[in-house]
């Protein structure tokens, strides 16, 4: 009996010996867990974990349940950089922690209040509070500048171009970068406008300066502005300079060239006004070139080449070649238009005259 109460007592001592050989590698390990909220407060369900020491160059990955929780355990104490990840392998945010021995570390993921408390740490730094104080100062002048810009672009509609004019001056301190241009080039089209509605010269000579040197400030920001140069075009042809009107619709025509049959037009029909009928038809004509269905392309066209007709001793008119084709397409594409009377009495001129020198070249026969 004593032999066997001893064999007993040793077998129980090799087993606590046992024990107390393990016990050690559990105890020197330690862990992470926490549970991952949105800024909505929501649980961020299936994203990743990201540990990695930095002791040493190790990593290793988790994801959250569907309560946002996650566990990891078997960590060496040391520190380690947590990062959560969202299903795409974004890093949102990272925290920092030390692991020690023992129970699992807590680091939770709060967005809504790690959001919060970067805002405020971001809000106490003095770089910015002077960022956001000059965000609030140039939130308030675009709000300035665009009342003061609807107000002249309201006047301007009602054809109160002087006002319009007025308002869009005040405008002009207030713009900055894409605006400014902008802001100059209604101004100049408003004294433009302006100086149709004066009723002496000198006024309307001071109106298309003023129009003139704002349009050349805004092409001195942007000298590749199309429409510029189209409208300058027809400032200049409205001071009666035709040769600088011609070359800013040319410039206009280089730089937009799907839009260049708009701007050959524009100046074909300003030079037909101003009686420079054979800029009127080069210009038309590579108007029409470019899009064979401008109707009153044609039109002018027709009106340009009947203003290089030549007349003969007996008064008799030899149209330039192409006249009358011209008013032909012009009532073919548009045979109700607005100048379809006029087309067709071009027509009836010039096939009227030809009939009548036909007829007297048979009855000469006889």
């Amino acid at each position: 009996m004593s032999s066997l109460r001893t064999r007993r007592v040793m077998a129980v001592a090799v087993i606590c010996a046992a024990f107390l050989t393990c016990a050690p590698v559990f105890a020197q390990t330690g862990g992470l867990t926490g549970k991952c909220t949105g800024q909505d407060g929501a649980p961020l369900a299936g994203y990743t974990i990201l540990v990695e020491r930095q002791e040493i160059k190790w990593s290793s990955k988790a994801k959250t349940n569907k309560k946002g929780e996650y566990t990891y355990i078997g960590l060496a104490p040391g520190t380690y950089k947590v990062s959560l990840l969202d299903p795409s392998g974004k890093s949102i945010y990272n925290i920092t922690n030390h692991v020690g021995i023992g129970d699992p570390t807590q680091v939770d993921f709060d967005m809504a209040k790690e959001m919060a408390t970067a805002q405020k740490a971001a809000e106490a730094n003095p770089e910015f509070q002077k960022k956001r104080a000059e965000e609030e100062k140039e939130q308030k002048q675009f709000t300035g500048l665009k009342q003061i810009f609807d107000q002249g672009s309201a006047l301007s509609d009602q054809k109160r171009y002087i006002e319009a004019a007025a308002m869009f001056e005040k405008a002009v301190p207030l713009a900055k970068d894409k605006n400014v241009p902008i802001v100059l080039a209604r101004l100049a089209e408003s004294y433009g406008k302006a100086a149709g509605q004066e009723t002496t010269p000198e006024a309307r000579k001071q109106d298309q300066e003023k129009a003139l040197d704002y349009y050349q400030k805004a092409l001195q920001i942007n000298a590749n502005d199309a429409a510029l140069h189209n409208n300058l075009g027809s400032l200049y042809a409205d001071m009666g300079k035709a040769d600088d009107a011609g070359a800013e619709f040319q410039k206009a025509a280089a730089l937009d060239p799907p839009r260049a049959g708009t701007y050959y037009y524009n100046m074909g029909v300003i030079m037909v006004n101003k009686g420079k009928m054979d800029e009127a038809a080069t210009a038309l004509k590579k108007c029409t070139d470019l899009d064979a269905t401008n109707a009153n392309a044609w039109y002018w066209y027709g009106m340009a080449l009947l203003g290089k007709a030549e007349f003969k001793p007996d008064g008799s008119m030899v149209p330039a070649p192409g006249t009358l084709e011209a008013f032909q397409t012009y009532l073919k594409l548009d045979p109700k238009g607005q100048w379809a009377s006029a087309a067709q009495a071009s027509i009836d001129q010039l096939q009227g005259k030809v009939q009548t020198e036909y007829k007297a070249a048979k009855k000469g026969k006889k």
